[in-house]
């Protein structure tokens, strides 16, 4: 886990306080030094009271991951140390409560119980649950074309397929420590690209940007800048209609849209 972060304790950052506040205004170097100080504690917390190394690994990777969101959302004053450990009690509990319900529910293959089971797994949801469930699963697709071939495939590995660090590692080539620090940048990754889309804000700044062009050729732009434009085309219908109509009125969008822009 060492290579997740590249700072010591002995570096730049003293307190905890200091830290808080450089993840506040978008530092993620400090994030990493708060994951560095207390990953492992938290960690064996969690596996002290999960009882499963993977498991808790995961829930610890999702404690973080919550922390840096619920960090940036607001600037109230907290003490990361007794706040990072609520945050892993609150988690270790809802994990805890999802493996109680699923072992008081027991597979049943009786005919009447069976038959309402079916009847409930046969019904068609509302359309307004449809649809919202259908954005969420193209903003979660449209998430995944934002990282790299290596954490989408370590991703699938883990939440897909189901492989343990373990078999992930002798599947990649890793050692555990370089798994457990992959899957965490993976996640991290996937999780600020999804809030990307559902927030808004790359439409805001994909259409910002075609319309700035003003009869510029979007060639012009630089190879990351042009590769995030026509990756959220192909994801995003508004988008491309938007591009649709500014390439009818002016030649700003490069030839290499074509495909996305006549799906629309």
């Amino acid at each position: 886990m060492e290579r997740l972060v590249a700072r010591t304790v002995d570096g730049p950052w003293r307190g905890d306080h200091e830290l808080v506040s450089a993840v506040r205004r978008g530092e993620d170097s400090a994030f990493e030094e708060l994951f560095s100080r207390y990953r492992s504690r938290i960690r064996a917390y969690i596996s002290g009271t999960l009882s499963d190394s993977d498991r808790a690994e995961d829930i610890t990777q999702e404690v973080f991951l919550s922390a840096l969101r619920r960090l940036r959302d607001t600037e109230r004053p907290i003490a990361f140390k007794p706040w990072i450990y609520q945050v892993a009690k609150n988690a270790c509990i809802d994990e805890l409560r999802r493996t109680r319900r699923n072992l008081e529910i027991p597979f049943d293959h009786d005919s009447d119980r069976a038959d309402v089971t079916l009847d409930l797994l046969s019904r068609d949801p509302g359309p307004e649950l449809a649809m919202e469930s259908k954005q969420q699963l193209e903003d979660l697709r449209g998430a995944f074309r934002g990282v790299s071939e290596l954490h989408h495939r370590i991703l699938v590995l883990r939440e897909l397929e189901g492989l343990s660090y373990d078999e992930i590692g002798a599947r990649l080539g890793m050692s555990r420590p370089v798994v457990e620090s992959t899957l965490f940048r993976a996640r991290r990754r996937l999780a600020e690209e999804y809030e990307d889309l559902i927030s808004g804000r790359r439409c805001e700044r994909t259409r910002a940007l075609i319309d700035a062009r003003e009869g510029r050729p979007l060639r012009r732009l630089g190879i990351r800048e042009r590769r995030q434009l026509m990756r959220h085309l192909a994801h995003c219908q508004r988008c491309r209609r938007h591009a649709g109509l500014a390439r009818a009125s002016r030649a700003t969008v490069p030839d290499t849209a074509a495909g996305s822009l006549a799906a629309a």
